[in-house]
Formats: structure tokens, sequence, C-alpha cells
């Protein structure tokens, strides 16, 4: 049992680390067929058992990325026949810290509703750029060449910058 208590110490300590990515990814992957609450539960859990068999060849943060994108898309994957477009008026509204102003908060609104409209590899790729990580760092955790982490990042980018209503 000492052991058991162990091991669950040691992941709590790991989501509290991580727990940045975890929502992040869980956020931007969410949707009404899989909600945020529902696919954060099953990212905690694939981590939990998982957990024991990390073995530290890549970074821990790496490793969570992988395993919350991972999961992410195979619950999305399980409600392929049910997903639907929705409009860009029915976009939840997203509700930021008081002291954001006004302008502020109208452009990470529109950023947060342009990247829910990427296909899940681009909202991974988006994800990871704005959470500050390498080229190489992104290659690494989506398991695609470095090469094509750039392009397809300069092309969603273009795409982002076509739409911009700000």
């Amino acid at each position: 049992m000492p052991q058991q208590t162990e091991y669950n110490r040691k992941f709590t300590d790991m989501v509290r680390r991580h727990e940045k990515i975890i929502f992040s990814v869980c956020f931007f992957y969410a949707t009404a067929d899989v909600p945020f609450d529902d696919l954060r539960q099953e990212v905690l859990i694939s981590l939990f058992k998982s957990f024991g068999n990390f073995r530290g060849q890549c970074a821990e943060s790496t490793w969570v990325y992988k395993v919350c994108i991972n999961t992410s898309l195979l619950a999305l994957r399980k409600t392929l026949n049910k997903i639907h477009t929705v409009s860009f008026d029915e976009t939840p509204c997203i509700n930021f810290q008081a002291e954001t102003n006004d302008d502020s908060i109208q452009k990470l609104q529109w950023l947060y509703s342009a990247i829910s409209h990427l296909n899940p590899l681009d909202k991974a790729l988006i994800l990871m750029w704005l959470d500050e990580l390498s080229y190489e760092e992104i290659a690494q955790n989506l398991g695609i060449p470095r090469n094509t982490v750039a392009s397809r990042l300069s092309r969603i980018k273009v795409k982002l910058s076509s739409k911009k209503e700000i």
C-alpha cells in the first residue's frame, strides 16, 4: 500500500506541474459531443494509467502533451459520426480576468474562436507554438519532421491572419 501512495503523490505532483498543458489541450479539443470536463477526465485517466511507464526518455512536458493530444484525438474519433459544424455565433463566450482591457478580450476571444475551427493537428501545432515550444519540441511531441512543423505553422498563421476581423 505505501508504494501505491507514493505513486499517487508523484502523479499528483506531475499533474500540478503540467496543469496548464492539460487544461489548454482539453480546452481546445473540447466539443459539444466531448465536453471539457469529460475530456479532462479521460486525459487524467490516461496519464494515470501510463504514468508508471514514463521512462524519462523525453521531457516530461513532451510526454504530457503526447498523452493529452492522443487521448483527445481518440475521444474525438469515437464521436466522429456525431461531429457537426457550429456557426461562429455558437462558439462559447470566454471569460477573462477583469484587469484585461476590452480590446485585449475581444482579440483573445477572436483567437480562441479561430483556433477552435482548425483541424485537430493544426490545433495541436498552434497550441504548442502559443505555449512557446520550439519547432523541434513541437515536432518531437507530434512525431512529425521539424520542417513540416515550420511549413504547417506558416500556413496556419496565414489562414488565421486572412480571417482577421480585429
